[in-house]
């Protein structure tokens, strides 16, 4: 059986001895990690010119703090946010069949 995204979050936060945002909290975190994730995709265009060059920029670790900090948000509206995946899909037509 796959473990469930939130069970990977909470299990994270509580190893970490993390205090779970709340909703507001965890969506003000969700916003500042699109913008980290924005900024690594712009450091990568060799067309911009950043500040604080020498920061380090990584696309892949800034996707997993989106993804964690969306799942926390979800978590803390009584949303499983696979199942709002899912059935959003659903809506349009797609039938999952894994």
């Amino acid at each position: 059986m796959q473990q469930k995204l939130s069970d990977i979050v909470n299990a994270y936060y509580e190893f970490r001895g993390l205090t779970t945002p709340d909703a507001n909290q965890a969506y003000l975190f969700l916003v500042s990690e699109v913008g980290e994730l924005a900024d690594a995709l712009v450091a990568n265009q060799a067309e911009w010119v950043r500040n604080n060059p020498d920061r380090e920029r990584k696309i892949e670790p800034e996707i997993g703090d989106v993804l964690m900090m969306l799942t926390v948000f979800a978590m803390q509206m009584g949303v499983d946010p696979v199942d709002a995946m899912l059935e959003k899909m659903k809506s349009k037509g797609f039938q999952n069949e894994a």
